[in-house]
């Protein structure tokens, strides 16, 4: 696996490729809530690339933007009292423009190379965003140096980037957990005919962690820590036996305010995910009850769960005890988003009508 680098020649993290033919003036942007992910169609082969959505900034100017990405995220509660971290996104929606457009400027510049300009651009975005908030991503990307931008819907774009039969008239649904929320998308002949955003997902999970352990230990712990305590034993609760896994994590005495060591167990975040995935749960239902009998067999064998917390052991046999739906966990959930919305950059025709049908025959 290759290392590419982005114009100030900064080493990025490459995700693994995959294969499918585009045009090497596009781009497809996951703009997610905890991780921007960014997918390049180049020959026959996606470049992949992922940043933390961290961007840092003044204090007293929240518009002067000092560091984006990965040297951003090592800011977050270390900075000095006149820097700050933030995420420029929360429960997937645009909260400051002007940090925004630094984070889809860097992702851009990151995507390209040579000095080559992007005309294309399609971003993924939570499937219950309004106008307006779709009108600032475009807005947004195209300041940032994009020709053309569309947005669509994650839950869309992870089902093209997973390759899920989306133009056939049976239904296909998409579970997408994303850190700040849920999309639940049913398509069928290659358009969405019933989506549902539940706006809990990962930094729920972690922000409950925190809390649970600060309640059972008296030990404060940093959002980074539960969020690795979470990817590294966590589970949800269901009717199948799972092995109970644990992790040390060193956090701060709520009683002596020095350095002190906890046991987080799969049980405890088990615990800590449950009110999350009771609404997840609870926005399936939803989606299923306004379902034909033809949509819900055609979800029955084509619904897959995408995201990072799409990989917490447990999710698929919690969803199949509820609700009778079997679910695959989709094996590269973390770039699926990207992937389809680079398809769809280098496809203009992709998600036209006719084009749809057409694949039907």
């Amino acid at each position: 696996m290759s290392i590419f680098k982005n114009k100030s020649n900064k080493v990025e993290k490459p995700l693994e490729p995959r294969k499918k033919k585009g045009m090497n003036n596009s781009l497809g942007i996951d703009l997610g809530t905890l991780n921007t992910v960014i997918a390049k169609p180049s020959g026959d082969k996606f470049d992949l690339y992922q940043i933390p959505s961290v961007v840092a900034i003044k204090k007293e100017d929240p518009t002067a933007v000092l560091a984006v990405g990965e040297e951003a995220k090592l800011m977050l509660g270390r900075t000095p009292e006149d820097i700050v971290a933030v995420r420029p996104l929360k429960k997937g929606v645009i909260e400051s423009k002007v940090q925004a457009k630094a984070l889809l400027s860097k992702a851009i510049e990151i995507g390209t190379s040579n000095g080559e300009t992007i005309s294309r651009v399609v971003i993924g975005i939570p499937g219950d965003a309004s106008e307006v908030e779709k009108n600032a991503a475009e807005e947004i990307a195209k300041k940032a140096g994009a020709d053309f931008v569309l947005v669509i819907s994650e839950g869309l774009s992870a089902a093209i980037g997973a390759g899920l039969p989306i133009a056939e008239p049976n239904g296909t649904m998409v579970i997408d957990v994303g850190a700040g929320s849920t999309d639940l998308v049913v398509i069928s002949l290659g358009g969405i005919t019933d989506i549902k955003t539940v706006r809990r997902g990962g930094d729920d999970i972690d922000n409950n962690i925190v809390d649970i352990v600060k309640e059972r230990f008296h030990v404060k712990i940093g959002i980074h820590a539960a969020e690795a305590a979470k990817m590294n034993v966590g589970m949800i609760h269901c009717n199948e036996s799972l092995e109970n896994l644990s992790i040390e994590v060193i956090g701060k005495s709520v009683e002596t305010n020095r350095p002190k060591k906890v046991i987080i167990d799969s049980m405890l975040i088990a615990d800590a995910a449950e009110p999350i995935i009771k609404e997840i749960i609870d926005g399936l239902d939803e989606v299923l009850e306004k379902l034909t009998p033809e949509l819900i067999a055609g979800i029955y064998s084509n619904t897959v769960a995408v995201g990072g917390s799409s990989r917490l052991r447990g999710l698929k046999e919690r969803i199949c005890d509820d609700l009778s739906i079997p679910v695959i966990v989709y094996d590269d959930p973390m770039t699926v988003v990207a992937k389809g919305a680079a398809i769809v950059a280098a496809e203009p025709r992709a998600l036209e009508p006719e084009v749809r049908l057409k694949a039907m025959k």
